[in-house]
């Protein structure tokens, strides 16, 4: 089996989704992998949870993208940067209530500190504003402060 530094690991799994191949992504994601979603505070486990997330993104952004902008890796750490976009024009199932679709356009940057062993994903972090997320879909009133 061919070593594949951990640089491709991550842009894999991250273009998987810009890509709209999730099964590409999946091949590089350990089965006891858990990747933690900071703002959702949601765990993702191995494979079947990334394309649980993938479905469920999917779903709400059907013309969503992903853009990497930055790739930094240390060891067996990776950083990416990357900006998610797209047309909410599905629902978009939040831990704080499924929201319908608002045909409203976002654009999200996003980081990922990934730990990347053997060539798969062992665990993972994203973090990102999802305030701004709902302030772009109309959820949310930065200028008032109110939901």
């Amino acid at each position: 089996m061919a070593v594949i530094d951990n640089a491709t690991v991550a842009r894999t799994f991250h273009e998987a989704w810009a890509k709209r191949d999730p099964y590409k992504g999946m091949k590089v994601i350990a089965d006891d992998c858990e990747f933690i979603d900071i703002p959702r505070n949601e765990i993702q486990h191995g494979p079947e949870g990334y394309l649980n997330d993938y479905k469920r993104w999917r779903t709400a952004f059907p013309d969503g993208t992903v853009e990497i902008t930055n790739i930094i890796v240390q060891e067996e750490w990776v950083v990416v940067e990357y900006t998610n976009s797209g047309t909410n024009t599905g629902p978009l199932k939040t831990v704080i209530g499924d929201f319908p679709p608002s045909n409203r356009k976002i654009k999200v940057k996003y980081c990922s500190v990934m730990k990347i062993k053997d060539g798969k994903v062992i665990r993972g972090y994203d973090y990102y504003d999802s305030n701004t997320i709902l302030h772009q879909l109309g959820v949310l009133n930065i200028d008032n402060k109110t939901l």
